[in-house]
Order: C-alpha cells, then sequence, then structure tokens
C-alpha cells in the first residue's frame, strides 16, 4: 500500500487527522465523552511499564492523564493539572495470562487545595487491599520495603510529527506535542510485587464504579477502532477485546496493509494490554520506555513497511536517568503566545472537529 492510499484508509478510520488528530495521535481525547471541558482529569493519554534503569529488581508503572493540562487542547476544551477527587486511577496486572485483573494499584487524590493533593495508594488482589504508599503530589514518596512514587505535572513524554501526518506524511521532524504538559502517576515497586515475571497491564479510570477510559498498547483505540466505536472500546475490558472488537481491528489492519498482516498482528494487538518481562530491559513491545519511538514502531507494523518513521525520535526534553524519570514541566507561556498557538490549532482542524 502506498503513502496516500494508507493516509486515507486511516482518514476513513477516524484515525489522526485534524484536529482529531493532534488529541489522538496517542491516546490523548481519543474519544467523544472524554472531550468535554474538565474531563481531562479522567482521560489517560499514554502508559508506560520498563524495568527500573536504576535497579534491575524493580518496575516503573506510569500512567498519564489530562492531555495539554492548563491549555485549550484544540477540541476548546481545558485539563487542569490536578487529578480528579472522584477518580479511581488504576494500573492492573494480568499475571497468568488470562485478560483478568490479579494485581492492581489503584491511586486516589483528594480534593485540591491550589494546585496541591494527597495521594493514596492501595494494592487490591483476590486476598484484600493493602495500604502501599500515601503522600503529596509533586514530591518524590518512598514506599515502605522498596520502591518510590509520585503524582503530579510533567512534561508530556508523548512525542511524534502529527502536522507531517496530516499533510500526506510529509514529515518535517517537527514533535507537534513539545511544550505540553500531562498530569503523571510513576510508580516503582519490586517486580515480585507484580506476581509473575511475564505480565500484562494496562490503566483504567474509575468513576462510581464506571470505567471511564483504559489504555494498554498505544494508539489501538485511535488507530484501528471507528470513531462510533470508541466510547464503547474505552468502557470495554482486555478480556473481551478478542470477541467484542477483533473483527473490526482486523478489518482496520487490513485496510492500512493486507490480510495477512491484520491475520498476524490482530492476536498480538488484542487483548490491548501491554506485555511486559521484567526480566527484560528490552523496550516496546516489551512494555514501553518513555524513550521507545512507539508510533514509528506502530506505523510500520501497521502499515507492513509503507511508513516507518516521523523523524521525530525523542522527546523534547530529556528524561531524567533516576525517579521519577519523567521531564519537568514546560513554563506556561504568556497569554499572547497562547491565544496565537490556539488559533493556529483550531483553524487547522475545524473542518475535522466538525466531521467528529
Amino acid at each position: 500500500m502506498n503513502r496516500l492510499r494508507l493516509w486515507l484508509a486511516l482518514a476513513a478510520l477516524g484515525a489522526p487527522l485534524g484536529v482529531g488528530g493532534l488529541a489522538r495521535a496517542a491516546d490523548h481525547l481519543d474519544a467523544p465523552l472524554l472531550r468535554p471541558n474538565g474531563n481531562g482529569d479522567r482521560d489517560i493519554n499514554d502508559v508506560y511499564v520498563f524495568q527500573s534503569p536504576t535497579n534491575p529488581a524493580n518496575s516503573v508503572l506510569v500512567m498519564t492523564v489530562n492531555p495539554f493540562a492548563e491549555r485549550v487542547n484544540p477540541f476548546g476544551s481545558m485539563s487542569s493539572r490536578n487529578f480528579g477527587s472522584n477518580v479511581d486511577y488504576q494500573l492492573v496486572i494480568d499475571n497468568n495470562g488470562d485478560a483478568l485483573a490479579d494485581v492492581t494499584y489503584s491511586t486516589t487524590f483528594t480534593a485540591p487545595v491550589g494546585n496541591s493533593q494527597t495521594f493514596s495508594v492501595n494494592r487490591v488482589t483476590s486476598g484484600g487491599t493493602t495500604a502501599v504508599v500515601s503522600g503529596g503530589t509533586d514530591a518524590n514518596v518512598a514506599i515502605p520495603g522498596g520502591g518510590m512514587a509520585r503524582a503530579g505535572l510533567f512534561d508530556d513524554p508523548f512525542f511524534f510529527d502529527l502536522v507531517g501526518f496530516n499533510n500526506g506524511f510529509a514529515f518535517t521532524g517537527a514533535d507537534t506535542f513539545a511544550g505540553f504538559n500531562t498530569s503523571a502517576i510513576v510508580l516503582e515497586i519490586p517486580s515480585s510485587q507484580l506476581g509473575a515475571q511475564n505480565v500484562g497491564i494496562y490503566a483504567r479510570t474509575v468513576i462510581g464504579g464506571v470505567q471511564q477510559d483504559r489504555m494498554g498498547r498505544p494508539a489501538i483505540n485511535t488507530a484501528l477502532i471507528p470513531s462510533g466505536m470508541k466510547d464503547a472500546f474505552n468502557a470495554g475490558s482486555p478480556v473481551n477485546d478478542s470477541a467484542n472488537f477483533g473483527a473490526t481491528v482486523t478489518a482496520s489492519i487490513t485496510g492500512l496493509s493486507n490480510a495477512a498482516n491484520a491475520a498476524a498482528l490482530t492476536p498480538i494487538l488484542l487483548p490491548d494490554l501491554l506485555t511486559y518481562d521484567s526480566s527484560s530491559a528490552s523496550g516496546f513491545l516489551n512494555g514501553r520506555r518513555l524513550a521507545d519511538d512507539v508510533i514509528d514502531a506502530e506505523l510500520n507494523l501497521l502499515s507492513a513497511g509503507a511508513v516507518t518513521g516521523d523523524g521525530v525520535n525523542a522527546n523534547d526534553n530529556a528524561f531524567l536517568g533516576v525517579f521519577p524519570y519523567l521531564a519537568a514541566p514546560n513554563p506556561i507561556p504568556e497569554p499572547a503566545t497562547i491565544a496565537i498557538a490556539i488559533a493556529g490549532l483550531l483553524a487547522w482542524g475545524y473542518s475535522r472537529r466538525r466531521a467528529t
């Protein structure tokens, strides 16, 4: 499949194009229910799982929410930097291969006082709930027995040339997400706490017992699920992915490449879990490290080699070599700069927003 045909196929799927594309390139604002003003606190942007670079016996689990934190996003709504006091942020581990939760790290927050919140992390298994750690946002908090936790504002670790993608793959190598922030929960824990060496992991947000969003591998809902099914996918469970979305994903990949490629990839991509071997420091498809160029990898796979890269090979800000690993947040631009940037983004994607 040539690049023009691939681009048109992605557009037909409701994949990253125009204003929707900027918002949805990873999992940012990927579905209609997440886009209203104030709903960013339940919108999962990305999930990362990797072996700790400072202690090979530990694993690092990261989930980011609040797309374009403290900035008006391309849909005209806005996320704060704070976590929802009514949201349960869950990192879910399947350690026996049945795509069901065996261990869940649940993080909840108090109502913000200014930009400060208190968070509590619990470990939930079939045997009950165990308190892991509590602390304040924007500070490293040691976990008794080993490990560290932090929740707060960071530079968005996602990187991709969306403008070039939207321009028929005329990539310029400019990171569209440079300068934007996100809120993140970062846990470093002994890998033994995962319950097995080889696991599947995903993140989900829950309010009042109702799942709001979920994400495993990057861009599954974004690139492979049609617009009308995106909210249903976010409400679903990985154990049902093959039955509920397998035919859809196969058809989507076939449209992006060919039937043989689709048949090979669908059982790898569904159920939507990040598969992770804690004994290995390698990255995607083994978990996902912060610096992994996952969009290049997925475009290459989904297009059967028609698209191999966007020229953006690293984040705009260098990641830290020590906990919490993510880069510090970017300063918020002056109001005039924000207004110019927002006007450009909204003009760029106006027709696409009306269509979706």
